[in-house]
Protein backbone atom coordinates (compact mmCIF):
# COMPACT_ATOMS: atom_id res chain seq x y z
CA UNK A 1 0.00 0.00 0.00
CA UNK A 2 1.24 3.64 -0.78
CA UNK A 3 0.68 4.23 2.50
CA UNK A 4 3.01 1.31 4.05
CA UNK A 5 5.79 2.61 1.25
CA UNK A 6 5.54 6.11 2.97
CA UNK A 7 6.11 4.78 6.55
CA UNK A 8 8.99 2.96 5.28
CA UNK A 9 10.65 5.80 3.72
CA UNK A 10 10.37 8.57 6.12
CA UNK A 11 11.78 5.91 8.79
CA UNK A 12 14.85 5.42 6.51
CA UNK A 13 15.20 9.18 6.06
CA UNK A 14 13.59 10.50 8.30
CA UNK A 15 12.74 14.67 8.43
CA UNK A 16 14.12 15.13 4.60
CA UNK A 17 11.54 13.32 3.48
CA UNK A 18 8.90 15.35 4.90
CA UNK A 19 10.81 18.43 3.93
CA UNK A 20 11.33 18.12 0.24
CA UNK A 21 8.83 16.24 -0.63
CA UNK A 22 6.35 18.31 0.64
CA UNK A 23 8.28 21.59 -1.15
CA UNK A 24 8.27 19.29 -4.59
CA UNK A 25 5.22 18.55 -4.29
CA UNK A 26 4.12 22.45 -4.12
CA UNK A 27 6.69 23.16 -6.46
CA UNK A 28 5.05 21.32 -9.39
CA UNK A 29 5.87 17.99 -8.99
CA UNK A 30 3.09 15.57 -8.76
CA UNK A 31 4.26 13.40 -5.26
CA UNK A 32 2.18 12.81 -2.53
CA UNK A 33 2.31 15.67 -0.20
CA UNK A 34 -0.84 14.87 2.13
CA UNK A 35 0.28 11.12 2.38
CA UNK A 36 3.57 12.35 3.63
CA UNK A 37 2.03 14.16 6.28
CA UNK A 38 -0.63 11.68 7.18
CA UNK A 39 2.38 9.08 7.43
CA UNK A 40 4.59 11.61 9.61
CA UNK A 41 1.61 12.16 12.16
CA UNK A 42 1.40 8.31 12.30
CA UNK A 43 5.12 7.87 12.78
CA UNK A 44 4.89 10.86 16.11
CA UNK A 45 1.93 8.74 17.28
CA UNK A 46 4.40 5.98 17.51
CA UNK A 47 6.90 7.65 19.48
CA UNK A 48 9.27 8.04 16.00
CA UNK A 49 9.42 12.02 15.05
CA UNK A 50 8.52 15.20 17.17
CA UNK A 51 5.12 16.82 16.90
CA UNK A 52 6.45 20.26 16.22
CA UNK A 53 9.62 19.13 13.78
CA UNK A 54 7.07 17.59 11.57
CA UNK A 55 4.40 20.24 11.57
CA UNK A 56 6.95 23.15 10.74
CA UNK A 57 9.03 20.99 8.59
CA UNK A 58 5.56 20.80 6.71
CA UNK A 59 4.74 24.49 6.90
CA UNK A 60 7.86 25.25 5.65
CA UNK A 61 7.90 22.48 2.78
CA UNK A 62 4.36 24.04 1.74
CA UNK A 63 5.67 27.49 2.04
CA UNK A 64 9.03 27.23 0.48
CA UNK A 65 8.05 25.24 -2.41
CA UNK A 66 5.14 27.59 -3.36
CA UNK A 67 7.64 30.16 -3.57
CA UNK A 68 9.73 28.29 -5.94
CA UNK A 69 6.57 27.48 -8.39
CA UNK A 70 5.66 31.13 -8.11
CA UNK A 71 8.54 32.46 -9.47
CA UNK A 72 8.82 30.16 -12.14
CA UNK A 73 4.81 30.63 -13.20
CA UNK A 74 5.90 34.55 -12.67
CA UNK A 75 9.51 34.53 -15.02
CA UNK A 76 9.08 31.38 -17.38
CA UNK A 77 4.64 32.18 -18.37
CA UNK A 78 2.69 29.72 -19.85
CA UNK A 79 4.90 28.68 -22.50
CA UNK A 80 7.28 27.76 -20.45
CA UNK A 81 4.98 25.89 -17.81
CA UNK A 82 3.28 23.93 -20.91
CA UNK A 83 6.67 23.00 -22.06
CA UNK A 84 8.11 21.34 -18.94
CA UNK A 85 5.17 20.40 -17.43
CA UNK A 86 4.97 17.20 -19.24
CA UNK A 87 7.43 15.81 -17.65
CA UNK A 88 5.24 16.22 -14.49
CA UNK A 89 1.54 15.65 -15.96
CA UNK A 90 0.46 18.85 -16.19
CA UNK A 91 -1.36 19.31 -19.38
CA UNK A 92 -2.87 22.15 -21.43
CA UNK A 93 -6.35 20.95 -20.30
CA UNK A 94 -5.38 20.42 -16.30
CA UNK A 95 -3.99 24.17 -16.44
CA UNK A 96 -6.85 25.99 -18.57
CA UNK A 97 -8.91 24.10 -15.00
CA UNK A 98 -6.70 26.01 -12.66
CA UNK A 99 -6.39 29.34 -14.26
CA UNK A 100 -10.44 29.25 -14.38
CA UNK A 101 -10.37 28.44 -10.72
CA UNK A 102 -8.08 30.80 -10.01
CA UNK A 103 -9.90 33.93 -11.95
CA UNK A 104 -12.86 32.76 -10.19
CA UNK A 105 -11.75 32.95 -6.98
CA UNK A 106 -8.62 35.48 -6.65
CA UNK A 107 -5.99 34.94 -3.62
CA UNK A 108 -8.46 33.25 -1.84
CA UNK A 109 -7.87 30.33 -4.70
CA UNK A 110 -4.13 29.97 -3.09
CA UNK A 111 -5.61 29.28 0.41
CA UNK A 112 -8.41 27.00 -1.13
CA UNK A 113 -6.04 25.01 -3.41
CA UNK A 114 -3.68 23.67 -0.77
CA UNK A 115 -6.88 21.59 -0.24
CA UNK A 116 -7.47 19.94 -3.18
CA UNK A 117 -4.78 17.39 -4.66
CA UNK A 118 -5.30 18.70 -8.13
CA UNK A 119 -4.97 22.38 -7.84
CA UNK A 120 -2.08 22.29 -4.98
CA UNK A 121 0.48 20.88 -7.79
CA UNK A 122 -0.69 24.09 -10.17
CA UNK A 123 -1.54 26.72 -7.42
CA UNK A 124 1.67 28.39 -7.15
CA UNK A 125 1.82 28.32 -11.05
CA UNK A 126 -0.74 29.75 -11.74
CA UNK A 127 -0.59 32.33 -9.69
CA UNK A 128 3.23 33.77 -10.81
CA UNK A 129 1.74 33.38 -14.23
CA UNK A 130 -1.29 35.27 -13.48
CA UNK A 131 1.35 38.16 -12.17
CA UNK A 132 -0.33 38.27 -8.75
CA UNK A 133 0.73 40.33 -6.15
CA UNK A 134 3.80 38.92 -4.35
CA UNK A 135 2.38 40.13 -1.11
CA UNK A 136 -0.97 39.04 -1.75
CA UNK A 137 -0.08 35.43 -2.85
CA UNK A 138 2.90 35.07 0.07
CA UNK A 139 0.14 35.98 2.65
CA UNK A 140 -2.33 33.58 1.38
CA UNK A 141 -0.29 30.83 0.88
CA UNK A 142 1.07 30.79 4.14
CA UNK A 143 -1.77 31.08 5.96
CA UNK A 144 -2.83 27.88 3.62
CA UNK A 145 -0.10 26.10 3.73
CA UNK A 146 -0.02 26.04 7.74
CA UNK A 147 -3.67 25.08 8.44
CA UNK A 148 -3.13 22.37 5.56
CA UNK A 149 0.04 21.03 7.32
CA UNK A 150 -0.87 21.35 10.49
CA UNK A 151 -4.25 19.71 10.47
CA UNK A 152 -3.48 17.14 8.12
CA UNK A 153 0.03 15.86 10.83
CA UNK A 154 -3.02 15.70 13.22
CA UNK A 155 -4.93 13.35 11.51
CA UNK A 156 -2.49 11.02 11.48
CA UNK A 157 -1.54 11.51 14.59
CA UNK A 158 -4.93 11.00 16.34
CA UNK A 159 -5.75 8.09 13.96
CA UNK A 160 -2.12 6.63 14.09
CA UNK A 161 -3.17 3.60 16.64
CA UNK A 162 -6.19 2.97 14.39
CA UNK A 163 -4.72 3.23 11.18
CA UNK A 164 -5.64 -0.46 10.13
CA UNK A 165 -9.32 -0.11 11.49
CA UNK A 166 -10.01 3.12 9.12
CA UNK A 167 -8.17 1.37 6.35
CA UNK A 168 -10.20 -1.41 6.81
CA UNK A 169 -13.52 0.87 6.90
CA UNK A 170 -12.14 2.85 3.78
CA UNK A 171 -11.63 -0.40 1.92
CA UNK A 172 -15.73 -1.40 2.50
CA UNK A 173 -16.85 2.19 2.47
CA UNK A 174 -14.99 3.09 -0.75
CA UNK A 175 -17.89 2.82 -3.17
CA UNK A 176 -20.60 4.32 -0.44
CA UNK A 177 -18.72 7.34 -0.34
CA UNK A 178 -18.16 7.60 -3.99
CA UNK A 179 -21.82 7.62 -4.51
CA UNK A 180 -22.17 10.08 -1.91
CA UNK A 181 -19.39 12.36 -2.96
CA UNK A 182 -21.02 11.80 -6.92
CA UNK A 183 -24.56 13.06 -6.20
CA UNK A 184 -23.01 16.08 -4.04
CA UNK A 185 -20.65 16.94 -7.03
CA UNK A 186 -23.51 16.28 -9.49
CA UNK A 187 -26.11 18.44 -7.90
CA UNK A 188 -22.97 21.54 -7.49
CA UNK A 189 -22.16 21.40 -11.45
CA UNK A 190 -25.83 21.23 -12.11
CA UNK A 191 -26.04 24.52 -9.76
CA UNK A 192 -23.27 26.35 -11.81
CA UNK A 193 -24.78 25.40 -15.25
CA UNK A 194 -28.10 26.78 -14.41
CA UNK A 195 -26.89 29.45 -12.52
CA UNK A 196 -24.86 30.38 -16.18
CA UNK A 197 -28.19 29.39 -18.68
CA UNK A 198 -31.38 30.84 -17.14
CA UNK A 199 -32.27 31.67 -20.29
CA UNK A 200 -31.66 28.28 -22.30
CA UNK A 201 -33.75 26.99 -19.38
CA UNK A 202 -36.20 28.86 -20.23
CA UNK A 203 -36.27 28.03 -23.80
CA UNK A 204 -36.63 24.63 -22.93
CA UNK A 205 -39.71 25.05 -20.91
CA UNK A 206 -40.72 27.10 -23.64
CA UNK A 207 -40.19 24.91 -25.98
CA UNK A 208 -41.67 21.53 -23.85
CA UNK A 209 -44.95 23.74 -23.92
CA UNK A 210 -45.04 23.69 -27.45
CA UNK A 211 -44.50 20.40 -28.23
CA UNK A 212 -47.71 18.88 -30.05
CA UNK A 213 -48.29 16.28 -27.62
CA UNK A 214 -48.16 18.95 -24.67
CA UNK A 215 -49.29 21.42 -26.45
CA UNK A 216 -52.69 18.97 -27.41
CA UNK A 217 -53.26 18.63 -23.84
CA UNK A 218 -53.50 22.21 -23.37
CA UNK A 219 -55.56 22.55 -26.18
CA UNK A 220 -57.75 19.45 -25.32
CA UNK A 221 -58.62 21.11 -21.90
CA UNK A 222 -58.64 24.63 -22.54
CA UNK A 223 -62.10 24.93 -21.23
CA UNK A 224 -61.36 22.82 -18.08
CA UNK A 225 -58.90 25.07 -17.32
CA UNK A 226 -60.95 27.81 -18.07
CA UNK A 227 -63.73 26.97 -15.31
CA UNK A 228 -61.32 25.75 -12.72
CA UNK A 229 -60.03 29.55 -13.03
CA UNK A 230 -63.36 30.85 -13.45
CA UNK A 231 -63.96 29.79 -10.23
CA UNK A 232 -61.36 31.55 -8.60
CA UNK A 233 -61.83 34.96 -10.22
CA UNK A 234 -63.89 35.33 -13.17
CA UNK A 235 -61.76 36.49 -16.73
CA UNK A 236 -58.35 35.40 -15.30
CA UNK A 237 -56.80 32.82 -16.65
CA UNK A 238 -53.53 31.28 -15.80
CA UNK A 239 -52.95 28.56 -18.14
CA UNK A 240 -49.47 28.13 -18.10
CA UNK A 241 -48.70 27.75 -14.56
CA UNK A 242 -51.73 25.19 -14.39
CA UNK A 243 -50.63 23.26 -17.38
CA UNK A 244 -47.03 22.70 -15.58
CA UNK A 245 -48.60 22.14 -12.32
CA UNK A 246 -50.95 19.54 -13.72
CA UNK A 247 -47.93 17.80 -15.93
CA UNK A 248 -46.11 17.31 -12.44
CA UNK A 249 -48.65 15.70 -11.05
CA UNK A 250 -49.22 13.35 -13.85
CA UNK A 251 -45.58 12.74 -14.04
CA UNK A 252 -45.73 11.60 -10.43
CA UNK A 253 -49.25 9.45 -10.57
CA UNK A 254 -47.30 7.93 -13.35
CA UNK A 255 -44.49 7.05 -11.31
CA UNK A 256 -45.82 5.89 -8.65
CA UNK A 257 -48.42 3.68 -10.43
CA UNK A 258 -45.54 2.02 -11.97
CA UNK A 259 -43.77 1.04 -8.99
CA UNK A 260 -46.79 0.04 -6.92
CA UNK A 261 -47.91 -2.16 -10.70
CA UNK A 262 -44.06 -3.62 -10.28
CA UNK A 263 -44.48 -4.29 -5.97
CA UNK A 264 -48.06 -6.41 -6.77
CA UNK A 265 -46.07 -8.50 -9.75
CA UNK A 266 -42.88 -8.82 -8.29
CA UNK A 267 -41.25 -7.25 -11.48
CA UNK A 268 -36.95 -6.77 -11.63
CA UNK A 269 -36.91 -3.29 -9.72
CA UNK A 270 -38.68 -5.22 -6.53
CA UNK A 271 -36.07 -7.99 -7.31
CA UNK A 272 -33.30 -5.59 -6.96
CA UNK A 273 -34.62 -4.22 -3.96
CA UNK A 274 -32.80 -6.81 -2.08
CA UNK A 275 -29.60 -7.17 -3.52
CA UNK A 276 -29.03 -3.46 -3.44
CA UNK A 277 -30.22 -3.41 0.29
CA UNK A 278 -27.83 -6.65 0.86
CA UNK A 279 -24.73 -4.57 -0.85
CA UNK A 280 -25.00 -1.36 1.19
CA UNK A 281 -25.79 -3.47 4.67
CA UNK A 282 -22.67 -5.16 3.95
CA UNK A 283 -20.30 -2.32 3.59
CA UNK A 284 -22.03 -0.62 6.47
CA UNK A 285 -19.28 0.91 9.06
CA UNK A 286 -19.39 2.96 12.31
CA UNK A 287 -19.00 6.55 10.66
CA UNK A 288 -21.12 6.35 7.50
CA UNK A 289 -23.64 5.02 9.99
CA UNK A 290 -23.47 7.88 11.91
CA UNK A 291 -23.44 10.18 9.29
CA UNK A 292 -26.33 8.62 7.89
CA UNK A 293 -28.57 8.70 11.47
CA UNK A 294 -27.69 12.31 11.30
CA UNK A 295 -29.10 12.63 7.84
CA UNK A 296 -31.95 10.52 8.06
CA UNK A 297 -32.84 12.45 11.20
CA UNK A 298 -33.33 15.41 8.91
CA UNK A 299 -36.26 13.68 7.40
CA UNK A 300 -37.87 12.24 10.86
CA UNK A 301 -41.30 13.12 11.94
CA UNK A 302 -39.90 14.85 15.03
CA UNK A 303 -37.82 17.30 12.90
CA UNK A 304 -40.75 18.05 10.48
CA UNK A 305 -43.21 18.83 13.71
CA UNK A 306 -40.32 21.50 14.65
CA UNK A 307 -40.56 22.65 10.94
CA UNK A 308 -44.27 22.93 10.51
CA UNK A 309 -44.64 24.67 13.73
CA UNK A 310 -41.69 27.39 13.28
CA UNK A 311 -42.71 27.77 10.05
CA UNK A 312 -46.12 28.02 10.27
CA UNK A 313 -45.94 30.60 13.58
CA UNK A 314 -43.82 32.60 11.00
CA UNK A 315 -46.68 32.98 8.73
CA UNK A 316 -49.13 33.14 10.86
CA UNK A 317 -47.28 36.36 12.30
CA UNK A 318 -47.09 37.95 8.65
CA UNK A 319 -50.04 37.25 7.58
CA UNK A 320 -49.83 35.26 4.82
CA UNK A 321 -53.11 33.16 4.87
CA UNK A 322 -52.68 31.30 1.78
CA UNK A 323 -48.91 30.45 2.08
CA UNK A 324 -49.94 29.12 5.82
CA UNK A 325 -52.73 26.94 4.24
CA UNK A 326 -50.40 25.72 1.89
CA UNK A 327 -48.13 25.32 4.58
CA UNK A 328 -50.27 23.37 6.97
CA UNK A 329 -51.51 20.90 4.10
CA UNK A 330 -47.67 19.90 3.46
CA UNK A 331 -46.71 19.14 6.64
CA UNK A 332 -50.44 17.31 7.71
CA UNK A 333 -51.33 15.97 4.48
CA UNK A 334 -47.75 14.59 3.29
CA UNK A 335 -48.26 12.82 6.52
CA UNK A 336 -51.91 11.51 6.58
CA UNK A 337 -51.27 10.14 2.89
CA UNK A 338 -48.05 8.53 3.64
CA UNK A 339 -49.83 6.29 6.26
CA UNK A 340 -52.85 5.36 4.13
CA UNK A 341 -50.54 4.60 1.17
CA UNK A 342 -48.26 2.74 3.94
CA UNK A 343 -51.44 0.42 4.91
CA UNK A 344 -52.94 -0.05 1.37
CA UNK A 345 -49.82 -1.98 0.19
CA UNK A 346 -48.65 -2.65 3.98
CA UNK A 347 -45.15 -4.14 2.56
CA UNK A 348 -42.84 -5.73 5.02
CA UNK A 349 -39.94 -3.76 5.53
CA UNK A 350 -36.16 -5.18 5.45
CA UNK A 351 -35.27 -7.50 7.36
CA UNK A 352 -31.44 -8.01 8.85
CA UNK A 353 -30.09 -10.33 11.14
CA UNK A 354 -27.68 -7.30 12.60
CA UNK A 355 -30.26 -4.21 11.54
CA UNK A 356 -28.35 -0.88 12.33
CA UNK A 357 -32.05 0.86 12.92
CA UNK A 358 -34.71 -0.56 13.86
CA UNK A 359 -38.68 0.50 12.21
CA UNK A 360 -41.57 -1.09 13.09
CA UNK A 361 -44.52 0.26 10.34
CA UNK A 362 -44.93 -0.62 6.95
CA UNK A 363 -42.44 0.63 4.11
CA UNK A 364 -44.11 1.36 0.88
CA UNK A 365 -43.63 4.04 0.30
CA UNK A 366 -41.14 5.79 2.60
CA UNK A 367 -42.19 8.30 4.99
CA UNK A 368 -39.19 10.05 4.99
CA UNK A 369 -38.75 10.59 1.35
CA UNK A 370 -42.24 11.34 1.02
CA UNK A 371 -42.41 14.12 3.37
CA UNK A 372 -38.85 15.46 3.11
CA UNK A 373 -39.77 15.99 -0.61
CA UNK A 374 -42.47 17.74 0.57
CA UNK A 375 -41.56 19.70 3.43
CA UNK A 376 -38.24 20.67 1.95
CA UNK A 377 -40.08 21.36 -1.59
CA UNK A 378 -42.30 23.77 0.01
CA UNK A 379 -39.79 25.59 2.26
CA UNK A 380 -37.58 26.38 -1.45
CA UNK A 381 -40.67 27.72 -3.12
CA UNK A 382 -41.08 29.84 -0.28
CA UNK A 383 -37.04 30.83 -0.62
CA UNK A 384 -37.32 31.62 -4.63
CA UNK A 385 -40.42 34.04 -3.82
CA UNK A 386 -38.50 35.61 -1.21
CA UNK A 387 -34.97 35.69 -3.08
CA UNK A 388 -34.38 38.24 -5.99
CA UNK A 389 -31.30 36.29 -7.97
CA UNK A 390 -31.40 33.71 -10.24
CA UNK A 391 -28.49 32.39 -8.81
CA UNK A 392 -29.55 31.52 -5.11
CA UNK A 393 -33.39 30.62 -6.41
CA UNK A 394 -31.09 28.04 -8.21
CA UNK A 395 -28.89 27.39 -5.00
CA UNK A 396 -32.27 26.92 -2.91
CA UNK A 397 -33.68 24.65 -4.93
CA UNK A 398 -30.77 22.43 -5.66
CA UNK A 399 -29.72 22.35 -2.41
CA UNK A 400 -33.08 21.74 -1.07
CA UNK A 401 -33.08 18.37 -4.13
CA UNK A 402 -29.82 17.67 -2.51
CA UNK A 403 -30.49 17.21 1.09
CA UNK A 404 -34.05 15.13 0.28
CA UNK A 405 -32.18 12.59 -2.43
CA UNK A 406 -29.32 12.15 0.55
CA UNK A 407 -32.12 11.12 3.07
CA UNK A 408 -33.44 8.96 0.92
CA UNK A 409 -30.30 7.21 0.25
CA UNK A 410 -29.94 6.76 3.94
CA UNK A 411 -32.78 4.80 4.04
CA UNK A 412 -31.35 2.60 2.14
CA UNK A 413 -28.03 2.08 3.78
CA UNK A 414 -29.82 2.19 6.69
CA UNK A 415 -31.81 -0.86 5.95
CA UNK A 416 -35.40 0.48 6.76
CA UNK A 417 -36.66 0.68 3.24
CA UNK A 418 -36.28 -0.50 -0.15
CA UNK A 419 -34.90 1.79 -3.54
CA UNK A 420 -38.93 1.26 -4.86
CA UNK A 421 -39.98 2.49 -1.39
CA UNK A 422 -37.78 5.66 -1.79
CA UNK A 423 -38.53 6.41 -5.47
CA UNK A 424 -42.47 6.04 -4.38
CA UNK A 425 -42.28 8.01 -1.87
CA UNK A 426 -41.03 11.05 -3.82
CA UNK A 427 -43.32 10.40 -6.70
CA UNK A 428 -46.13 10.64 -4.01
CA UNK A 429 -44.88 13.50 -2.55
CA UNK A 430 -44.04 14.79 -6.04
CA UNK A 431 -47.87 14.79 -6.83
CA UNK A 432 -48.86 16.59 -3.31
CA UNK A 433 -46.30 19.13 -3.34
CA UNK A 434 -46.78 20.07 -7.53
CA UNK A 435 -50.94 20.10 -6.34
CA UNK A 436 -49.90 22.48 -3.51
CA UNK A 437 -47.67 25.00 -4.93
CA UNK A 438 -50.16 25.18 -8.29
CA UNK A 439 -52.92 26.09 -6.08
CA UNK A 440 -50.66 28.32 -4.06
CA UNK A 441 -49.41 30.14 -7.31
CA UNK A 442 -52.79 30.18 -8.94
CA UNK A 443 -54.70 31.68 -5.57
CA UNK A 444 -51.90 34.43 -5.45
CA UNK A 445 -51.33 35.43 -9.27
CA UNK A 446 -55.23 35.96 -8.90
CA UNK A 447 -55.42 38.01 -6.20
CA UNK A 448 -52.30 40.17 -7.43
CA UNK A 449 -53.93 40.79 -10.85
CA UNK A 450 -57.14 41.01 -9.50
CA UNK A 451 -55.44 44.12 -6.96
CA UNK A 452 -53.85 45.70 -10.01
CA UNK A 453 -57.19 45.54 -11.98
CA UNK A 454 -58.98 47.40 -9.48
CA UNK A 455 -56.01 49.99 -8.71
CA UNK A 456 -56.53 50.92 -12.55
CA UNK A 457 -60.48 51.22 -12.47
CA UNK A 458 -60.09 53.39 -10.33
CA UNK A 459 -57.53 55.67 -11.95
CA UNK A 460 -59.51 55.86 -15.09
CA UNK A 461 -61.44 59.24 -15.65
CA UNK A 462 -64.85 59.21 -15.28
CA UNK A 463 -67.11 59.39 -18.92
CA UNK A 464 -70.36 61.24 -16.52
Amino acid sequence: MAMDRTLSLIEHYGYLVILFGVMLESTGVPLPGETILLASGVLVQRGHLDLGDVIVLGILGAVVGDQIGYWVGREGGRPFVLRWGRYVLITPERLARAEAFFERHGGKAVFLARFFSGLRVFGALVAGMSRMRWGTFLFYNALGGAVWATAVVLVGYFLGSSLGLVERWLGRATLVLVAVLAVVVAFYLAYRWAANNRWRLVGWGEALLAYPPVARLRTRYDAQLRWLLRRLRPGQYLGLHLTVGLLAAAGGLWLFGGLAEDLLTGDPIVRFDRALDDYLHARATPPLTTFFLIVTALGSIEVIVLLGVVMATFLAWGRRWIFLGSWLAAVAGSAVLNQLLKGLFARPRPHFEHPLLVETSYSFPSGHAMESFVVYGMLAYFAVLALRTWESRVGVVLGAALLVVLIGFSRMYLGVHYLSDVLAGYAAGGVWLSTLITGAETIRRSKKKAKLTGRTSENLPSTH
